[in-house]
């Protein structure tokens, strides 16, 4: 064992005599050697503090000699003293301009201190005298990336094509940037060619296959996904944008077919659930909406969680996450018994919605309209003065909440501002457009609520728009036009009382000969 040491020893020796060849020729002085070959051994031992204390000491005998300023700025990199390892690397930059390493070096060096425009200026000095560099140019085009500089980079990879024409990683980069630029033809000929050299690049065909979702090509879409699927059969991410496009291109069995088999492959990947019951949710398949959403929950401790996101690693990130899918669950389920006119049980989970995560303002808007729903108003008025206060974006909410206001007769400005509101964010919504008019028909300002609920009429019909539009007509002494406006919204909806009330109460009144009652027959 001693014989083996010995020899390791004397290895290392000769390697450091063969780096000092420079101290030799500049003083060849055994204090120099010694000090520099003792200090490579400490970083042999890593006991970086002691060999730069040994670094230092040599460097005090000569300061010009680029090996040790070298040693010294690797060793200040290794113990965190940024400054220090900066001041070094310029200093064998200084003594040793030909040196190409200390240029790379100093440039990931620069990089790694995010000082992109000191790192680019040192790959740009290096292709001066090496135009050809790949890895000059690569880690460049990078950068130029990084700070945005995308028709820079676009350059630097397309002198790299001319060096390296089938590298299918400068292909696929040269797609992203396309990409980003909006040059949509180029960047799928690039992410092609990416193919054609690696047919089995799975980061290019899924760029393909967004690229045909940008394109509304939803066909060509699921065709890629498919080919992403052969290259990588397990890709769980990959299954569920092949499920999302099935559902966007209305293939909506093969897009259930397509979840259920995600929670094959894993039974508590809460996203398919979700995803799947808000398929159910839409196609009015309600049962089994509520029957997903319920396994789910049984699953509630097992939830794979999609932790990729930025900041959501950390115990309180996940559990912040949890706490959201839990909150979106209940939503959903809420949603589920409130078409199925289950008003208890939709209030029951929007409840629990709300206790998973009380800052979202939707779940308190779905609770306010199935309470009002139920005739439970002043809870009604509760939840959605607490669902505009936490999300005042939300169009919806303000326009509930300013519609009820008008009904009952109370607080008409608020309504009014509120109503405005949700029209600033929605500004064609017909049914916003109504409230605003029923607002200034409930304050007397009959000309101006005409104005508005016609503008509603002529952008969709309903019933209870029509009958409003009535309404105005009958205020202003129009009784023929509100004739027509209620037998209209008979037309649309012929089982509604509180209309056919006032064409009756019409009839009677004013001697209208048989009129629209007869509807009702």
């Amino acid at each position: 064992m001693r014989n083996q040491v010995l020899v390791a020893i004397a290895g290392l020796v000769l390697f450091c005599l063969a780096g000092i060849k420079e101290i030799y020729s500049s003083q060849s002085t055994s204090s120099i050697q010694a000090h520099y070959i003792r200090g490579i051994l400490y970083d042999s031992e890593d006991k970086f503090e002691q060999a730069i204390g040994e670094y230092l000491a040599a460097s005090a005998l000569d300061n010009s000699v680029s090996a040790i300023h070298k040693k010294l700025a690797i060793d200040y990199i290794k113990t965190a003293e940024y400054e220090q390892a900066e001041q070094e690397l310029l200093l064998v930059k200084q003594f040793d301009p030909q040196d190409e390493s200390v240029r790379f070096l100093l440039a990931n060096f620069y990089t790694a201190q995010k000082k992109f425009s000191q790192a680019i200026q040192e790959y740009q000095e290096l292709l001066k005298d090496h135009p050809n560099d790949l890895e000059a140019l690569a880690s460049l085009a990078d950068l130029y990336v990084i700070q945005e500089k995308l028709d820079q980079a676009i350059d630097t990879y397309q002198k790299i094509l001319q060096e390296k024409p089938d590298s299918a990683q400068v292909h696929f980069n040269l797609g992203i940037i396309l990409t980003k630029l909006d040059k949509l033809k180029q960047a799928e000929g690039h992410f092609q060619k990416a193919l054609e050299i690696e047919p089995d690049y799975l980061q290019a065909e899924l760029a393909l296959a967004l690229i045909s979702e940008i394109n509304q090509n939803l066909a060509q879409a699921i065709e890629h996904y498919q080919q992403a699927l052969k290259i990588d059969p397990l890709n769980i991410n990959v299954y569920h944008r092949l499920a999302q496009t099935y559902y966007r291109d209305k293939r909506i069995d093969q897009a259930i077919r397509q979840y259920e088999f995600i929670l094959k492959l894993n039974p508590y990947n809460i996203d398919a659930y979700l995803e799947l019951s808000y398929i159910y949710l839409q196609e009015k398949k309600l049962e089994q909406c509520i029957a997903m959403l319920q396994e789910a929950l049984l699953y509630e401790a097992d939830w794979r969680l999609d932790i990729d996101s930025p900041g959501l690693t950390s115990r309180e990130g996940l559990q912040q996450l949890r706490q959201i899918k839990k909150a979106q669950l209940y939503l959903v389920l809420g949603l589920a018994y409130a078409q199925k006119q289950e008003n208890q049980q939709a209030i029951e989970a929007y409840q629990s919605s709300i206790a998973a995560r009380p800052e979202n303002g939707v779940s308190y808007f779905y609770l306010g309209a199935v309470y009002e729903r139920a005739g439970e108003r002043q809870k009604a008025y509760q939840a959605l003065e607490k669902s505009v206060e936490l999300d005042d974006q939300n169009p919806d909410a303000l326009n509930y909440l300013g519609y009820m206001y008008a009904e009952d007769t109370i607080k008409l400005d608020q309504a009014e501002e509120l109503i405005k509101q949700a029209l600033a964010l929605d500004p064609d919504n017909g049914a916003y457009i109504d409230s605003l008019g029923w607002v200034y028909f409930k304050k007397g300002k009959l000309d101006q609520a005409l104005v508005e609920i016609k503008r509603a009429v002529d952008i969709f019909k309903d019933a209870e728009v029509f009958e409003h539009l009535g309404d105005v007509y009958q205020s202003k002494g129009e009784l023929d036009n509100a004739r027509g406006a209620w037998e209209k919204a008979l037309e649309l909806e012929p089982e509604r009382e509180s209309t056919q009330e006032k064409l009756d109460r019409l009839n009677t009144d004013y001697g209208y000969k048989n009129g629209a009652s007869s509807r009702r027959d």
